[in-house]
């Protein structure tokens, strides 16, 4: 449905103000009584089943029967229809491009799809929009999903990214956001976020940090970033940008980071510089098994050095161990700053496990005060490699349900 409030008038445009707020609380929620939607939106019972027959009859709402008794008579509970509209999420990562196509229980329909991303191989940004919807024509395609069931997209691109959909590291335009653009190339509302922030999102609503009212998010990829639950919502400071974990400055460190400045923590403990770091030592002759694990092609990644020290290669423990310990200085300032009751550690670094934990650990052990550590529980992400895909999902409901100054509704 592509009406809008302001093409309606009087009784009319109240009546869709209505049903725009059962749909946002079903959305969140999940299922309802009656009493709980009269609970909610603060309207009449007779109201509300006047709103509900219409939703049903819309195809909107659908009847899930009587649910459990809380002292009377048992009420019927309601729910979405899954399958009335789609939800669409975008992960523009630096080596790969994820799609994803979410009913509205935030079911993943059928798979995860990913491509190989473009994102760092020179292209234009026509040429690189012009590709995301491919892919995205190709997801539809195989899901056999029309193009018209897509409600709206979340979209995940790594770097800075402003709350008014701006980028400043990918997709830089002079007179327009990369937000206005995808807008206008899909047809539909683009809700875009940092990929770090995003993943923060899904940890706090899918992951080790569910329900966490305080969490803070590391993720450590081809570069590292931070996203912020405070309060059980997302902090993105003044304008969207906070996080940048990986350009704080770490003692002992003077080597040039990408960013132009000397010193930050992505110089010694991102991905890209842990396997530049390997590279450099294979050079000069360095016994490790990495060589070995990466193939004729001689291809090392994170992936290969992290295997190599799961199969006790010294080389790439001593790595990771590095890494660790810079990693361990900046989340020592964090739990200083933040008082967090949990820090999760994401990205394709999570899959080294204790080897990196343990080096984290031991820093705090000797940088943060006892009594703020010890109400810190470090984990580490149980989402794989998806948790930013999974993420987008959450960005739309941000904006559908916590942001005050969204207009943007599901109905």
């Amino acid at each position: 449905m592509q009406t809008t409030k302001n093409s309606l008038p009087g009784l009319k445009e109240k009546r869709y103000q209505q049903k725009k707020d059962i749909i946002g609380f079903l959305y969140k929620m999940g299922e309802l009584s009656k009493p709980e939607i009269c609970r909610l939106t603060n309207m009449t019972t007779p109201t509300i089943s006047r709103m509900i027959e219409e939703l049903i009859e819309e195809g909107w709402v659908t009847d899930q029967g009587q649910g459990a008794s809380i002292g009377g008579k048992r009420p019927h509970i309601f729910s979405l229809n899954p399958d009335v509209t789609y939800i669409m999420g975008v992960d523009v990562g630096r080596i790969h491009l994820k799609v994803a196509i979410f009913n509205l229980r935030k079911e993943v329909i059928g798979e995860i799809k990913v491509y190989p991303s473009l994102l760092e191989e020179g292209k234009t940004n026509e040429e690189n929009i012009s590709y995301i919807r491919e892919k995205i024509n190709q997801t539809l395609s195989e899901l056999e999903i029309p193009y018209s069931k897509i409600k709206v997209a979340g979209f995940a691109i790594p770097g800075l990214i402003d709350s008014d959909g701006t980028s400043y590291t990918y997709f830089t335009y002079e007179d327009s956001s990369i937000k206005e653009v995808l807008e206008k190339e899909l047809g539909i509302p683009v809700f875009i976020d940092n990929d770090s922030k995003i993943m923060a999102m899904a940890e706090h609503t899918f992951g080790v940090a569910k329900g966490i009212p305080h969490a803070l998010c590391i993720s450590v990829n081809e570069c590292i970033g931070l996203g912020m639950i405070l309060n059980s919502q997302p902090y993105t400071g003044f304008k969207g940008m906070a996080g940048e974990f990986g350009h704080i400055r770490i003692s002992g460190l003077n080597e040039q980071c990408y960013c132009g400045k000397i010193g930050c923590l992505e110089t010694v403990a991102s991905g890209r510089s842990i396997v530049k770091t390997a590279c450099e030592a294979i050079e000069n002759n360095v016994k490790t098994a990495i060589q070995t694990l990466a193939g004729e092609h001689q291809e090392i990644t994170l992936d290969t050095i992290i295997k190599a020290a799961r199969q006790d290669d010294i080389f790439a423990i001593d790595l990771l161990q590095n890494a660790g310990e810079k990693i361990g200085e900046g989340i020592s300032t964090l739990i200083h700053l933040f008082n967090p009751q949990v820090l999760v550690i994401g990205g394709k670094i999570a899959d080294a496990g204790e080897l990196i934990t343990m080096p984290i650990q031991q820093i705090l052990n000797k940088y943060t005060l006892t009594r703020l550590k010890n109400q810190c529980e470090i984990k580490l992400s149980n989402l794989n490699s998806h948790s930013t895909i999974l993420g987008t999902l959450m960005v739309v409901m941000k904006n559908l349900y916590y942001d005050s100054d969204s207009n943007f509704s599901l109905y």
